[in-house]
């Protein structure tokens, strides 16, 4: 095994020992201390080590062909690459089909060329070198540490960890903002506006209203985020975002035709009306 390698199966190890860790800490977390915090803290370590896992071996394996022949590069790396190549571009057409913002879709789409064009560049691998272990590297192997899956499916097993850590974390994304932190009222305002625009596009397209998120923030802005709540239905709207530590809130809502009733009024605020208040206001404006 050449120096390359060696140093390379380190650092492996080294990302395989973050991601266990981060693991057992996250498990001790809910069932031990039941800290919030704790947890959003080790799910962001699994997914650090999982992004500079995955791209570690593709960073080697580019300085390698750099310097040698593509032949000479030990096959479990182009294993690893080739993988590591096809995860990295399936994230990518994901980025390019949901992400809300132009410059994360032209930079997934320049990432997904990249992609493209290393995994042509490894080129094919034998039928002997698919079987290809980790050489002297798999006596040493422990648990989920390099050699003990395999190349391929080792990376892959890794993009899973990957998904699992990001999918926490899109669902629960109070586990990675304290409690404490604080969003200014011009910030929710943003948030609200950026519904209202968002509302309005959808509004001429298709003849109604959305309660929809995800499809509002494609058609408007990574503003509108977990902090707003939408609640909508054919002929209105209203939209309330709120502070994650409960210091202050925004609002508004609004109807086709002024003047009709709707049960998504906010109570003491007119329509089309933005107004923002406190808990400590004496009128309950987001029942």
């Amino acid at each position: 095994m050449s120096l390359g390698e060696e140093r390379l199966v380190k650092y492996l190890r080294f990302c395989d020992a973050v991601i266990i860790w981060s693991f057992g800490a996250s498990a001790i977390s809910m069932f031990g201390f039941h800290s919030v915090r704790v947890l959003g803290l080790a799910l962001g370590f699994v997914t650090f080590g999982s992004v500079i896992k995955l791209g570690g071996v593709i960073v080697a394996y580019v300085v390698m062909s750099s310097r040698t022949s593509n032949a000479e590069i030990a096959p479990w790396i182009r294993q690893w690459t080739r993988a590591a190549c096809v995860i990295t571009g399936l994230a990518a057409v994901y980025a390019i089909v949901a992400a809300p913002d132009l410059v994360i879709r032209l930079l997934a789409l320049v990432g997904f060329v990249v992609c493209v064009r290393l995994f042509r560049r490894v080129g094919p691998l034998a039928i002997g070198e698919k079987g290809t272990g980790w050489g002297h590297s798999h006596a040493t192997g422990v648990m989920f540490f390099p050699g003990f899956l395999g190349p391929e499916l080792d990376a892959w097993l890794t993009a899973g960890w990957l998904v699992i850590a990001i999918g926490v974390r899109v669902s629960m994304p109070s586990l990675f903002r304290p409690s404490e932190q604080k969003v200014h009222a011009d910030q929710l305002k943003m948030r609200v506006l950026a519904v209202v625009n968002a509302q309005n596009r959808y509004h001429r397209e298709h003849g109604s209203y959305s309660s929809d998120v995800v499809a509002l923030r494609r058609i408007g802005s990574s503003l509108i985020d977990s902090l707003v709540v939408v609640t909508a239905d054919d002929k209105s709207y209203r939209v309330i975002a709120r502070d994650p530590g409960g210091q202050a809130s925004c609002g508004y809502w609004t109807v086709t035709r002024m003047g009709e009733r709707t049960s998504l009024e906010i109570e003491g605020v007119g329509a089309g009306q933005l107004v923002c208040w406190t808990p400590a206001d004496t009128v309950n404006k987001a029942r």
